[in-house]
């Protein structure tokens, strides 16, 4: 599960990241009329649109790894108590 749970969360990740970058940098304020696209389209041209994409990933595998071995743990731990229903 641990494995299971880090691979589909980074595959997840990055797939969104780009539009998580562009998201981030509306919410900032700094970006006041500007379409998604002139934003992403700046990200990109900077080198910034992938920035922090490592440490996120490892971030993500690490949390959701451990989620899901805990999931895995806790529905064991219950069917073993409580039977398969």
């Amino acid at each position: 599960p641990f494995w299971m749970g880090g691979i589909c969360a980074n595959c997840a990740w990055l797939t969104v990241w780009p539009l998580d970058v562009v998201k981030s940098r509306m919410q900032s304020g700094n970006y006041e009329g500007k379409s998604l696209w002139q934003v992403l389209l700046e990200a990109q041209r900077s080198g910034h649109l992938y920035r922090g994409l490592i440490p996120g990933l490892t971030r993500s595998f690490i949390a959701n790894g451990t989620s899901m071995e805990v999931y895995h743990f806790v529905e064991k731990e219950l069917k073993r108590q409580w039977g398969k229903h």
